[in-house]
Parts: structure tokens; sequence; C-alpha cells
């Protein structure tokens, strides 16, 4: 499969099935990667949390049937700017095939770190959360690449810095026993793992009657968006911390169009966040978890960081952007995914 192929399949299938077996969390002993031990006082570094994001999150792709699995940083690395010689070396010395992956030297591999605030003595962390590992490697003992993206080929010779994705390589030998494509795994980069030791759980829906959904009025934007839709089925969730509750809009065909999302406090009944997921141009409804059999798991929830409350997330597909996570407090703070999408 092309590089162009796992790139499209990984930006759309990033929150899509994973195996719902019950395994430890791992962080296994490999050379190159570099065990942390973990307390429960382990918290972010300050300064990541006085960046625009309060955490930045990537993805894992691999590229074609090579060895390599590649993490791009680009994102938060911008190479577009094509006078820019520290970005990326001359792309023409280096050749129209030679070019479409290459490692950096040490001068560029200084300019990137720094520009990205990432140090030598940071880790990176890959953890999926569907099959509940964790893996973690030196930032040291991890080179640093530029791949070209998904959306350019050959045919697109000779290139710009701006078709290039930058980041970190990693043996796909250290990902054995990780989701298919990666697409359950997040990424982060700093000095200690952000990520709870706690199993995520996907929501196993159940079908309620409507007159059992919070009678909790629609905001006025969303009311706008769901004038020409009736309800359709209506789904319930509970955890011990949580109820939650999922109302179907359908269009004049009887499509889903949107889906809304409240989640509410067990005890005291209050409503802790409320979504609306609907189609747009850059955007649709995934599916339900198991709809399309036992291993089509899309929405799940839980104790995914340490130092943040829980979270929610997997009820839309998206083409233009990245997906986002969901936090279940008042802050109604949304965690992007940085997953470099030229789309």
């Amino acid at each position: 499969m092309t590089t162009r192929a796992f790139f499209l399949s990984t930006t759309f299938l990033i929150l899509l099935s994973a195996c719902n077996k019950k395994e430890n969390t791992t962080t296994t002993t490999l050379p190159e990667v570099t065990e942390h031990a973990e307390t429960e006082t382990d918290t972010l570094q300050a300064e990541e949390t006085s960046k625009k994001e309060s955490i930045y999150l990537f993805n894992v792709i691999p590229k074609d049937s090579s060895d390599v699995a590649f993490v791009s940083l680009s994102d938060i690395y911008p190479v577009n700017d094509e006078k820019d010689t520290l970005v990326l070396p001359n792309i023409e010395k280096i050749g129209k095939y030679d070019a479409q992956y290459f490692t950096f030297d040490k001068s560029y591999r200084k300019r990137f770190l720094s520009k990205t605030n990432i140090s030598e003595t940071d880790s990176l962390f890959v953890y999926d959360y569907a099959k509940n590992k964790l893996i973690s490697f030196a930032v040291k003992n991890l080179k640093t690449a530029a791949m070209l993206n998904g959306y350019s080929s050959e045919e697109d010779w000779p290139y710009h810095n701006y078709d290039f994705m930058i980041g970190f390589e990693i043996n796909k030998k250290y990902l054995n026993g990780f989701s298919e494509y990666y697409r359950d795994a997040l990424v982060y980069v700093g000095k200690e793992n952000p990520f709870s030791k706690e199993r995520m759980k996907p929501i196993s829906w159940k079908k309620i009657a409507k007159k059992d959904y919070p009678s909790k009025p629609l905001k006025n934007d969303d009311r706008a968006l769901l004038k020409s839709t009736v309800t359709g089925n209506t789904y319930f969730y509970k955890t011990d911390s949580y109820e939650y509750f999922l109302q179907d809009y359908l269009d004049s065909n009887k499509t889903i169009y949107g889906r809304r999302l409240l989640v509410v406090n067990s005890k005291t009944k209050d409503v802790i966040i409320e979504k609306l997921f609907s189609q747009s141009e850059g955007t649709s409804p995934s599916p339900l978890n198991y709809e399309n059999g036992e291993n089509s798991i899309d929405q799940w929830t839980g104790k995914l960081f340490k130092n943040k409350p829980e979270v929610v997330f997997g009820f839309e597909y998206v083409s233009f952007g990245c997906p986002s996570i969901s936090v279940i407090d008042k802050s109604n703070e949304e965690i992007n995914i940085q997953c470099d999408n030229r789309h």
C-alpha cells in the first residue's frame, strides 16, 4: 500500500475499531526505548499548560511497507516559508526519489527541536487506549525525518517545503501489539507520561424512550442547524460517575444528520457537557459502537489523562481538520489531536 493510502486511512480511521480484549498496561524494555518510572504524583510540566493547547497530542502513521512508523509534528512546526533554508535542506539537491523520505543531519535536527520546544532529554510516549498499551522512547535515540505528505507524490516534483511532514521516526518492531495502522494510538512528547493507567471504556449504547432524554433546551445555534430534522433513536450509557444520553436527528431522507450528546453527573443529575455532532462539509457522525461488528468501536470514555477529568470522544469522522477529545467538566475543553491533515 502507498504512503498516500496509509495516510488517508489513518486520517479517516483515527478513532475506528479496536480489540476489546482485556490486557495489562505495559511499557516494554527494548533497545533504544527508555522506561520511565511512574508515580501517582506525576504531572505535566508547567511549560506545557502555558501553551495555546493544554496538551499537544499527535498520531502515529505507518510509512508504506517499510519498517518505519512516523510521528508528524508539522502542526507545531510549520514549513510553509520556502525562503527559510533552516527548515529543510535543498530538496532539489537531494533528488526526486531520495527526497520523498530522508533523515535530518545535526543542524536541521537542532532547529526542529528548538522550534518545537523539545529537548534531547525528553521522551516520546505512545499510548494505545484500545489495547491499554504504553511505550516510551528517549528523544535522543529517535531520528528526526521529513516525509512527503499523503497528498503529494513524485508527480509534484520539484517538491515544496509545505509538501513535507517533519517529525520522528520509530521502528515498527517496537509497536507490535498496537492497533492496526496505530489508529487508536496517541503520542505525547515531554518530560513525563501524561496518560493514566486506568483502562478506557468503549461505550455500549442502549436504546431508551425519547421521554427519558433530559429536558435541557437546545442552544440557539444547534436549534437552527436542526430546524429541518426530526428526532430518531435515543440512547443511554452509564458509568459510576456519569450518565451519557445521545439523541439522533434525521434529515428528510431519514438519514442521521446529527447527534446530540449530554453527559450528566450520576449523583447530582447536573448536565456537565453538551455536544452536537452534525453533518457538514468536513464532518459526519460516526457509527455507534458495534453497529458494524463486534470490533467496530468509535466512542470511548474514561480517565485518559493523569491530571485531567475523564474524557469522551469518537462521535464524528473528520475529513477537514482533526478530531478532538472532550473533557468532561464545566470548562468545555476540547483537546485537539494534531493529525497533520492536509486535506
